[in-house]
């Protein structure tokens, strides 16, 4: 193993691969990032895999959502790999209780000139015949959203990292800091100690561990989310929208020749293997029946629970650790991390490049701000 490294990434998700490509692009390349499994195995192999404009919290998630997705545009005249990207559309349903916070969000989304188009449900009706929607009140639609390939992108950031001079070391599991006089001197891994200037928390789920090593308290809250893909189901067209209904939290998209469904955010147990919930999937049928009764003719053809880490305000972890000189954090980016990856590796490779992220303004995602 390499003893040393001007900068150690603790994890291979897309978050540790935009950062470490990011890096290696503004000269910082002797770069190492552990892994203690396989790229991308944990939250970035289990997500909806969408691109998204409309999933965005509030303007400053919106603002980094358009700079992210100008990036993926361009994705693979830089990278070099397509991502497979197919702007099919994203539609949010919602009931009367639920319909102003989508109308205030749309509004948002338009005022940064961000398409939202307000539906009736007459017209929702006439353009997607499959919803029920006797029990909806609005729906919104965005055009530019859709689904793309998160595994071209995880291996297109570490392809070019790597060829510019980072290391990659799989199946190495980081257990612990070392730091001496308030600032962090390098991590200790199952295999050994690498020495390093700058660590760089990119750990997902685990980033509470890692930061706690430094004694640092990340309010993160794990919660697991299940995914369903069915068998082939044509009466469902491929080009639909991804639809989600925000009264239950439950989504669908086309996947392959079936659909794909997700729903939950019950506190997650295994980080490294989360169980599927038997009773969550029968109350995800059941929503799905409710809101597409053609769905009820599908086969299950496998499921997946992922783990999502989540902020007190939905809004990520970036920048120093307080106290701990050399230690960034990069975490907290929950259901977001694969739509908004290029600007989270890009703003904090600026941090380590050149002091400051020069590209966005990073304080509010200070985690000074849980701090009384």
């Amino acid at each position: 193993m390499q003893p040393s490294a001007d900068v150690v990434i603790i994890g291979a998700g897309v978050i540790g691969a935009s950062t470490a490509y990011h890096l290696a692009q503004q000269g910082v390349t002797d770069v190492v990032i552990v892994e203690m499994g396989q790229p991308g195995s944990g939250s970035t192999s289990k997500s909806a895999s969408m691109l998204s404009l409309q999933f965005s919290a509030d303007e400053l998630g919106a603002r980094l959502a358009q700079l992210a997705y100008a990036r993926y545009m361009q994705f693979e005249q830089e990278i070099g790999v397509p991502i497979d990207f197919h702007r099919t559309g994203w539609l949010s349903v919602a009931t009367a209780e639920a319909a102003p916070a989508v109308l205030a969000g749309s509004a948002m989304l338009r005022s940064l000139g961000i398409p939202s188009e307000v539906l009736d449900m007459a017209e929702i009706a006439y353009r997607y015949p499959l919803l029920h929607t006797d029990d909806l009140a609005v729906g919104v639609f965005g055009p530019d959203d859709g689904p793309f390939d998160p595994h071209m992108i995880l291996w297109g950031y570490l392809r070019q990292a790597k060829e510019l001079g980072a290391r990659l070391l799989t199946r190495v599991r980081a257990i612990g800091l070392a730091m001496q006089a308030g600032r962090v001197t390098g991590v200790h891994t199952g295999q050994g100690f690498i020495a390093a200037d700058v660590v760089i928390n990119a750990a997902g789920p685990w980033a509470a561990e890692v930061a706690g090593w430094a004694g640092i308290d990340l309010p993160l809250r794990n919660r697991a989310r299940t995914i369903l893909v069915t068998g082939p189901l044509p009466a469902v067209p491929r080009d639909h929208p991804f639809v989600e209904d925000v009264a239950t939290e439950w989504y669908f998209r086309p996947e392959g020749n079936g659909v794909l469904m997700g729903m939950g955010q019950e506190p997650a147990g295994s980080l490294e293997h989360p169980a599927t919930d038997p009773a969550l999937v029968d109350a995800m049928i059941d929503v799905a029946v409710q809101r597409v009764p053609a769905l009820a003719s599908a086969s299950i053809l496998t499921t997946w629970t992922g783990v999502r880490p989540l902020t007190p305000d939905g809004r990520p972890i970036l920048g120093a650790a307080p106290g701990v000189d050399g230690l960034l954090l990069n975490c907290g980016w929950g259901g977001v991390e694969i739509i908004l990856a290029p600007v989270a590796g890009q703003l904090l490779a600026e941090v380590v490049s050149q002091g400051r992220a020069s590209t966005f303004d990073i304080a509010p995602f200070s985690i000074e701000r849980f701090t009384p």
